[in-house]
């Protein structure tokens, strides 16, 4: 790009098209860019999913076995060491579930709610309507506004948006 020095209305203009230019040029070349990624996907998919699910099924018929011989091949441990692997079982971390299928978690709320050792496990989540107060601010007084410490703030930002017409324009 022309390094110009913008000393007018008409070199601003000049400058200004040059980086709609520049922009245009980015996005087609980020859109070749994905383009030539999906074609690379689409490529290595199916041998992919073919690896997938030959791992899937090797990993399950090593799974049954040790499941069926648990005994004579983890009789310490729950793992076994190979020169290239450890595998074997192992606990998942702990979780929390209802006592079973027929009790909701509504219902696991109410009855810790019930209970005065279960206030202990209950979240009470309060968080500040933002929208709500956006949505109200012309009818909020600025005493309240200072009573609540609170401000409605608004930056100012520079931008430059090419219009869509010029990318048409550019591609000839």
């Amino acid at each position: 790009m022309k390094n110009l020095t913008i000393t007018s209305p008409e070199s601003l203009d000049t400058a200004v098209a040059d980086v709609v230019r520049l922009k245009i040029v980015l996005t087609q070349l980020n859109a070749e860019r994905d383009k030539a990624v999906v074609l690379v996907q689409k490529k290595h998919e199916a041998d992919i999913a073919d690896q997938i699910e030959e791992i899937a099924a090797a990993e399950g018929r090593i799974r049954d076995y040790c499941e069926a011989n648990r005994g004579a091949l983890f009789p310490v441990t729950k793992s076994r060491e190979t020169q290239t692997a450890v595998f074997g079982f192992e606990l998942t971390p702990p979780r929390v579930e209802t006592a079973n299928k027929k009790i909701k978690w509504a219902d696991v709320l109410e009855r810790l709610k019930r209970t005065k050792w279960g206030q202990a496990y209950l979240r009470v989540k309060e968080s500040i309507d933002k929208e709500a107060l956006l949505a109200d601010r012309q009818t909020l007084t600025p005493e309240q506004c200072t009573a609540a410490g609170l401000q409605f703030a608004q930056d100012e930002q520079w931008f430059l948006r090419p219009k869509p017409e010029t990318a048409a324009d550019t591609k000839s």
